[in-house]
């Protein structure tokens, strides 16, 4: 069985998040869900699956903080997504005002949270 973190999504354009997706999916042992909504203004889902050994797990957990870091402070200020993290537990964590160190506490928490 492996963690799963949820994504809710906001941007204009959609494009930038299939990017997101697209870079997620390169990374070995994740599984990620894109859900995009028919209502233009409800948030697009993107759903981590983050597997469980441990060596494997910590390197992807590096990986998307990297992704997730780089994705939200590389748009302007006015066409920076909104991205929050929803554990299985139902917990949200508003993504953009986290330093990339804080992010990967936030996943990693997460993950261990889903391993006990």
């Amino acid at each position: 069985m492996e963690t799963t973190i949820t994504l809710e999504c906001s941007s204009d354009t959609r494009q930038h998040l299939k990017k997101l997706e697209h870079e997620l999916k390169q990374i070995h042992g994740v599984q990620v869900l894109f859900v995009e909504p028919k209502d233009e203004t409800a948030p697009v889902l993107i759903s981590v699956g983050i597997g469980r050994k441990e060596e494997q797990a910590e390197q992807a957990i590096r990986r998307i903080t990297h992704l997730l870091y780089d994705f939200l402070h590389s748009a302007s200020e006015s066409e920076a997504p909104k991205i929050t993290l929803v554990t299985i537990e139902g917990e949200s964590v508003d993504l953009a005002p986290l330093t990339s160190d804080d992010i990967k506490q936030v996943i990693t928490e997460a993950h261990a949270g889903q391993s006990a």
